[in-house]
């Protein structure tokens, strides 16, 4: 995608970077709701719970203007995902 005329890197950010950390945090929020629904335990039920919550609450502070933060969210969660499933 480029950018609009007149925009500079400072003042520009793809809408499509947020879309982006958006799918990676709901695919992480996936996780936990599965592994929320299939919990042994009601301790670990109610902790895979609120890190789905948190996650929402969470990707919605981000900035969606600022193209590092969301980069760098989209890369937190991508991480928190890999490492879930090789649980």
């Amino acid at each position: 995608m480029t950018e609009p005329t007149g925009a500079s890197d400072a003042t520009y950010c793809d809408p499509a970077l947020y879309d982006v950390m958006c799918d990676a945090a709901n695919e992480l929020r996936g996780e936990y709701i599965w592994l929320s629904r299939h919990a042994p335990t009601a301790a670990a039920r109610d902790t895979a719970a609120a890190a789905e919550v948190a996650i929402w609450q969470e990707m919605y502070r981000v900035p969606g203007s600022d193209a590092g933060a969301l980069r760098a969210k989209t890369a937190e969660y991508r991480s928190r995902l890999r490492e879930l499933r090789s649980q």
